[in-house]
């Protein structure tokens, strides 16, 4: 709100004389005009924030009407009433005075040569004044912002310019209060209190808890010295882009004032539907890219290299076709797409960061539920090291979103790759370690298509003959367990990893020895398969991987 406070309205020459008798307390009450009482029912024609004159005339005789006036005027909200007394009523009633300072409302006594003109229209003047910066504040930010937006700056350049303009330290966050940019520098706190700020800016817990706590009003920070901050959150239409925070501002900002604030918040969403634009876009052409590559679109391998060197990505020397998957990361396409958006934002916010630290310039491509990473060869490294290499970029991805977004992934990885023409290919092998990956959860999460082992073959043989070999030699077995419950394949897969050690395999169970020996004759009727037997026991073996490919 635009006005002066009862505290300033003293202070001018015009009120020379004047004497605060009563509600001290509310002095610094605003002011945002001026209204004079010259009838006994005037709660009729007041408004809140005015400033009452009066000679009590109108009331002169009346003792029950003096005594209501102020708790009247106090319910209204208004700043302040001024009494010039002592022409109608020879001094300020005790009970007046009493009721100023129960209710913490402001009673001046005017001395008897002042003029009501003469107070009046400083006050207005003085108003008008601060109405006509805060205006003229509020059109050099528009246009600063303006400026900034027309000439492609980004949040960086409206950070500054809001902080210049203000005069207040700014910083802009993102959905979860993570720092995206600030300018602290406008006013010095001293070094003790310019620390504390500077660290609570780059707090997004202590700033996400203080927003909640408050529902966004007026925050402050008892922990940190005591800084205070106005935050204004920037959406567009229900989705949250993001935060604005005004530091330390001395005063409370009027409407007026945030109108300015308003607008750079408008400026702010406007450069990140940008960058959102840009991002989407961004990602659809680097995902066509690999499509047009694996479809033949593009057929020489010069042409690729070069295409690629436009994202930024250094594939001449080869890569590792590096492939992200998780549960939550394909629910997403089943959930609200504003929810959506910002999780996609942040799983390519996290996963940049670690691929930027190890290897800068190698690609990250949304490819439907799974994300992608070509992670670069550099000419100087060994095959064993580069491997070594891209099982470390693929676990520090999996660990920095399971911190940040909780999500549980898995990471297929193929050999190294010279042509980027056969991407197809790296992409392949990294899908067949995936999926033996989501067949032995015992493995941990990174698996490499090296160590796939008789994966190697299965996954890359006619499957109708491997399902035929299945069913010939295991099928029966698991129909039977699915019937009964049995519990059979389970026995068989814990002899073959207890080395048919049946003792071993029996407290691995935690059955009794004969009753694994009932079951291994079990297994041996139902199969017709001798459990002594290489042959017979490698076919078995074949066809549990065949098993859990098939799960």
């Amino acid at each position: 709100m635009f006005g002066i406070s009862v505290r300033e309205a003293m202070e001018l020459p015009q009120m020379e004389g004047a004497m605060l008798v009563g509600g001290e307390q509310g002095i610094d009450r605003l002011i945002q005009s001026v209204n004079i009482m010259e009838v006994p029912d005037i709660e009729r024609f007041i408004k809140p924030c005015e400033l009452l004159l009066t000679t009590a005339y109108p009331i002169k005789d009346d003792q029950r009407a003096l005594e209501k006036l102020i708790p009247e005027l106090n319910k209204h909200g208004l700043a302040a009433l001024a009494i010039k007394p002592e022409r109608y009523i020879r001094e300020i009633p005790k009970i007046m005075i009493d009721q100023a300072n129960q209710y913490g409302f402001p009673l001046i006594k005017l001395p008897n040569n002042a003029s009501f003109n003469e107070i009046i229209n400083p006050i207005l003047t003085e108003i008008l004044h601060r109405q006509a910066a805060i205006l003229q504040k509020n059109e050099k930010i528009s246009n600063a912002l303006t400026e900034i937006i027309l000439h492609g700056g980004g949040l960086n350049e409206i950070s500054l310019a809001l902080a210049r303009l203000l005069g207040y330290p700014v910083s802009i966050h993102d959905p979860d209060f993570r720092k995206i940019s600030s300018c602290l520098s406008p006013r010095d706190f001293g070094a003790t209190k310019n620390r504390a700020l500077s660290e609570l800016v780059n707090d997004s817990k202590r700033l996400s808890t203080a927003y909640k706590k408050t529902n966004g009003r007026k925050l402050t920070f008892d922990d940190a010295g005591g800084i205070h901050a106005i935050c204004r959150p920037v959406a567009v239409d229900n989705e949250i882009y993001g935060y604005l925070f005004i530091w330390e501002p001395e005063k409370q900002m009027s409407a007026r004032e945030m109108i300015g604030i308003d607008q750079a918040v408008t400026a702010i969403a406007l450069e990140i539907s940008k960058q959102h634009a840009v991002f989407d876009v961004e990602s659809r052409f680097k995902s066509n890219f690999v499509e047009d590559i694996i479809d033949g679109k593009i057929s020489s391998r010069e042409d690729a290299i070069v295409l690629a060197e436009r994202f930024g990505w250094e594939l001449a020397n080869g890569f590792s076709v590096i492939l992200l998957e998780s549960n939550d990361l394909q629910s997403l396409y089943n959930q609200d797409p504003v929810f959506a958006r910002q999780k996609r934002l942040k799983m390519m916010e996290t996963v940049t960061s670690v691929v930027n630290l190890l290897t800068p310039g190698s690609a990250i491509v949304e490819r439907g539920s799974q994300l992608m990473i070509l992670h670069i060869f550099r000419s100087h490294t060994e095959i064993k090291q580069f491997r070594r290499n891209s099982e470390t970029l693929a676990r520090s991805c999996s660990e920095e979103l399971a911190k940040e977004l909780k999500w549980q992934v898995l990471a297929g990885i193929s050999r190294y790759i010279e042509d980027p023409l056969n991407i197809a290919e790296g992409i392949k092998q990294a899908q067949m370690a995936l999926k033996v990956g989501n067949c032995a959860s015992n493995r941990g999460r990174v698996f490499h298509f090296d160590d796939l082992g008789i994966y190697r073959i299965l996954l890359t043989s006619d499957t109708r003959e491997i399902d035929k070999f299945f069913e010939d030699i295991l099928g029966r077995l698991v129909s039977y367990d699915e019937r009964n419950e049995a519990g059979l394949v389970e026995t068989l897969e814990a002899l073959f990893a207890n080395e048919m050690n049946f003792q071993k395999t029996a407290e691995y169970l935690f059955i009794h020895y004969n009753t694994l020996r009932y079951r291994v004759n079990r297994i041996q009727q139902i199969t017709g398969l001798d459990l002594k037997s290489p042959e017979d026991c490698l076919s078995l073996q074949l066809a549990l991987k065949i098993f859990h490919i098939k799960k």
